[in-house]
Order: structure tokens, then C-alpha cells, then sequence
């Protein structure tokens, strides 16, 4: 059954824009992690304490909420591509800022500009490759391999300065396939495009992504500075969320063909699985393969959350938004979250309160309003 009405592209047209897509997603990937890793240590350099470590990152996360929001709501009305181009040449701005941060006063400000401009394109750069017919498994699999690059970049490159330029570079040659694409779909009714709905329809797939992914950002947040306190270096660290990403690519190439709700449920359980891991793992072969498992717990997380959101009806960039505002809400709060409880009783206490978080996501069952996508050629049909 055709669930995409008005969508005009043919196969022979839009398999084109699929791999625009997906290469923007890289570029976009790559760009974000090259800087993302090691700005709690950068803050930590210009003075923070673990709190303050929280709120560079809180900062970021907030304004990446807000413009989300905003951006996939009415990328529903003006059309995807607007917001994907402006928000990409936005970031490339603001990557390149970011070696003008000094001290943590500059460092908030600019985290929270590059949370700003990124928010601008990606729920509107997602609604756009599922309008396009894009498998969404393989296009997020696509931003785990930018992901990859950026966290080797980082094992490799070490300084922050040029990792910044790396970043800022990536997201102009974005901005140029961007330039490319063309609209997958005809602009929508402004009447007709309401957050309420869709925020209540989908409410347990975004409070359950909140619950797990609360617990994940406020472990992320302090996550280099423990393992820098068992005595990894920066070299190691960039090797282990490469591990991760290298995991989430491979394993979101398979996760559509999956019934979306199982999957999204397998990933909350093995999420609770890789905290309590955390907590307790030590340099060596475990800990390599707790970052591997956390790559298919997000995994299916993220791509069975996706699949059930962007289903559920036609406002997908409004569905992409919400979704993407959810993770982000967790990005404003989890980061500082994480920093007040290690600064109050310990890293381990993070592990096991993000555990805690994932058992009560459990309990929630998604609704599914649709079977999932499958294929690399299921431009229009779920199955």
C-alpha cells in the first residue's frame, strides 16, 4: 500500500537524492563528533569543575531542542530543504567559532550556537530522506560512519583547534550535495500541522527514548573523564567510541528489517545491560566489547523509535522534530545532571542512576501505526 501520497519522485529519480541524503547525514555525522569528544576535556582545560562540564553541555543541548522543534515543525510547511541548507552553512559557522573559545564563558555561548544551527537541519534532513523513500536504517547507519570518522579523527588529530576546522570544513562540503537535492514532496497545508496530535500520539516512543536517553547523555557527559581516570589517554578514548560507532553502522544497516517496536524494546534492555557494565568494567577486552553492545543498543533504539514515529502519520518532520527535541531535552538535562551527581557522589553512581532510568523505560510499549520499512528500495511501502 502507497503510504505516501504526493510524494512525485520516481525510483529512477529519487534513488539519486537518496544518496545525497545520506552522504549529508555523513558529512553532518562526522562534523558533530570530531568536535563533540573531547569538549569536556576542553572545559575541564579552561577551568570547569564536573558541574560546569554539565552546563557547557546542557547549554548545547537546549538550544539544539528548541530550534529542532521549530525547524521540523515547519519544514512541514516551507519544505525540508530550506532549513537543511540554512542549518548547515549555520554550522559550518559555528564549528569554526569554536576555536575562538577561550574560556568556559565563550565555550557555553558557542556550544550553544552550534546546538542552534544543528538543530535547524536535522529533523528536516530526516523527514526529508523518509520522503525521498530512503531505508532509514541504512541512511542512520550512514551518520554512524560519520560518526566513526570523526571519533578516528579525533584519535588521530588530538588538537582542538583542528578538529574544529575538520568540522567546520565537513559541513560546507554538506552544504555543496545539499545544494543538489531537490524537494521530495509538496509543501503542506499550514492548517493542518499541529504538535499536539502528534505529541500525543506518539508519546510512549518519546517518553521512553527520554527516559534511556536521559541516563545516556548524563553519562556521555562525564564518560571521557572516567575513563581518563582509569588511565586511558585521548588516543584510547577516540578508539572506543569509534568501537561504538562502527557498531551502530553495522548493526542499523539490518534493524529495518525488524518488527520496530521489538526493536526498540531490545534496545532499552540492552541499554540497562551496557550502564551497569560501566559501572563496573575496567580497562581491556570487556570494556571493548560494553562499547560494542552499546552501538546495537542504540541501535535499535534510535531506528525502532524512528521507524514508529514517522509512521505514525504525515507530519514527519513535525514526528522528526519531536523525536529529535526529545534527545535534545535529554542533552540539555542529562549533561548537567551527570556532572551535579559526579560531582556529588562519583562517576560509578552515573552508570547505575542511567540504569535505573532504562528499567522504567521498559514498562512503556509503543504503539505501532504502521509495519516498518524495509529494502533500500522501499521508496513507498512498509513491510
Amino acid at each position: 500500500m502507497d503510504l505516501h501520497p504526493g510524494i512525485p519522485l520516481p525510483r529512477s529519480e529519487g534513488l539519486p537524492d537518496r544518496v545525497a541524503v545520506s552522504l549529508v547525514n555523513f558529512l553532518l555525522s562526522a562534523a558533530v563528533q570530531s568536535s563533540l569528544i573531547f569538549i569536556p576535556l576542553l572545559a575541564e582545560q579552561l577551568g570547569a569543575n564536573d558541574w560546569q562540564v554539565g552546563l557547557v553541555g546542557s547549554a548545547y543541548g537546549t538550544a539544539f531542542l528548541l530550534a529542532s522543534l521549530l525547524s521540523g515543525w515547519k519544514s512541514d510547511v516551507l519544505g525540508r530543504l530550506f532549513f537543511v541548507r540554512l542549518g548547515l552553512a549555520a554550522s559550518g559557522l559555528a564549528f569554526a567559532a569554536q576555536v575562538l573559545a577561550g574560556n568556559l564563558c565563550l565555550l557555553v555561548l558557542v556550544r550553544a550556537a552550534v546546538g542552534l544551527s544543528l538543530g535547524v537541519t536535522l529533523a528536516a534532513l530526516i523527514a526529508y530522506a523518509y520522503d525521498s523513500g530512503a531505508d532509514m536504517g541504512r541512511f542512520s547507519s550512514y551518520g554512524s560512519l560519520g560518526w566513526i570518522l570523526g571519533a578516528l579523527g579525533a584519535a588521530v588529530l588530538k588538537e582542538c583547534w583542528l578538529l574544529f576546522a575538520v568540522s567546520s570544513l565537513s559541513c560546507w562540503v554538506a552544504l555543496a550535495v545539499a545544494l543538489v537535492l531537490k524537494e521530495a514532496r509538496p509543501l503542506g497545508d499550514p492548517e493542518g500541522v499541529r504538535l499536539w496530535p502528534v505529541l500525543r500520539r506518539n508519546r510512549r516512543i518519546y517518553f521512553g527514548v527520554f527516559l534511556r536517553h536521559l541516563g545516556a547523555t548524563a553519562v556521555w557527559i562525564i564518560l571521557p573523564l572516567y575513563l581518563a581516570a582509569m588511565g586511558l589517554d585521548r588516543t584510547w578514548i577516540g578508539v572506543l567510541w569509534g568501537i561504538n560507532f562502527l557498531s551502530q553502522f553495522l548493526a542499523m544497516r539490518y534493524m529495518g528489517r525488524f518488527d520496530p517496536a521489538r526493536i526498540f524494546a531490545a534496545g532499552q534492555a540492552l541499554s540497562v545491560v551496557v550502564f551497569v557494565a560501566y559501572a563496573y568494567v575496567r580497562p581491556g577486552p570487556g570494556l571493548l566489547g560494553v562499547q560494542a553492545l552499546l552501538g546495537v543498543a542504540w541501535s535499535g533504539l534510535y531506528v525502532g523509535a524512528l521507524l514508529l514515529a514517522l509512521g505514525s502519520g504525515e507530519e514527519r518532520g513535525t514526528a522528526a522534530g519531536l523525536l529529535q527535541s526529545t534527545i535534545n531535552l535529554c542533552n540539555a538535562v542529562g549533561p548537567f545532571l551527570g556532572g551535579s551527581l559526579a560531582h556529588l557522589w562519583g562517576y560509578r553512581e552515573v552508570m547505575l542512576f542511567a540504569a535505573v532510568l532504562g528499567v522504567a523505560g521498559l514498562f512503556l510499549r509503543p504503539v505501532a501505526y504502521g509495519p516498518a520499512r524495509t529494502g533500500t528500495n522501499a521508496g513507498n511501502q512498509h513491510g
